[in-house]
């Protein structure tokens, strides 16, 4: 078994020591689920992608380090827990637009066939979140929820309109399209159900890992499809920023 295949079953085993944890309630079993199943996606795409340091591949890494804090966070529990959530995930979500605008993404298209592509997770995100959403949501987080709401508008459409063949492309839009119902059950189970149904919870959060889990084996597979030169590894990135600061500090300390 290849370290790829050991990472994907410790995830697996994560989502199922939460969902444990939520039916007997562990709290342990909760907060270890929560905290490393991200990281752990983050984990697989480091050494999928044998550690490289480009510029998109510091994105992934960075969006899911950041990541692993929007699990984290809801931890905290009422008003302040989600909050801290969504802010996080939409710093998350920034970090992924940039990384499909990195890839060449653009959101315009003078073809007639494309349009499904940005109408309908317009449609489907303005309608549920103005008209289901906004009235019940709390007024602390009515203006985040806006943002978040522009923001997926941005982020699906973006994950539709790759400019990538085969597997990659594919891999990516059924993870954005599968975001958008994994958000949907996050409003009702959070806002409109107050966390009242806890398998429902559990199938909100395997879909969760399930999209980003998704992003990433697409992003990986388009960054091996159009890399030309060799990348810098992760150890020997970290070692050529040491050199180039030490020497920065030597040259400001000979001129003194």
């Amino acid at each position: 078994m290849n370290i790829y295949r050991i990472i994907v079953f410790i995830i697996i085993s994560l989502i199922g020591l939460a969902a444990i944890g939520l039916f007997n309630d562990i709290a342990v079993f909760i907060t270890i689920g929560h905290i490393f199943t991200l990281p752990m996606i983050g984990l697989w795409y480091g050494f999928k992608r044998k550690w490289q340091t480009s510029y998109i591949d510091r994105a992934v890494y960075l969006a899911f380090f950041v990541g692993s804090f929007s699990d984290s966070f809801i931890l905290i529990g009422g008003q302040t827990g989600e909050i801290l959530q969504i802010c996080t995930t939409i710093i998350m979500h920034t970090i992924v637009i940039a990384i499909f605008r990195k890839e060449g993404t653009r959101i315009y298209s003078d073809k007639l066939k494309d349009l499904p592509k940005l109408l309908i997770p317009i449609s489907i995100i303005f309608i549920f979140f103005g008209a289901v959403m906004i009235p019940i949501l709390p007024d602390v987080i009515y203006f985040i929820a806006i943002f978040y709401a522009v923001q997926e508008m941005i982020l699906v459409s973006h994950g539709f309109f790759r400019e990538v063949k085969g597997k990659s492309y594919v891999w990516v839009a059924t993870g954005v399209s599968l975001l958008m119902v994994k958000d949907g059950l996050y409003c009702y189970i959070f806002f409109m159900n107050h966390m009242a149904n806890r398998p429902l919870y559990i199938i909100e959060y395997t879909l969760s890992t399930t999209v980003y889990f998704m992003i990433a084996v697409g992003i990986a597979i388009n960054q091996q499809n159009t890399e030309k030169i060799k990348s810098e590894t992760l150890l020997e990135y970290l070692r050529n920023y040491l050199k180039k600061s030490s020497k920065v500090r030597y040259a400001k300390h000979s001129h003194k």
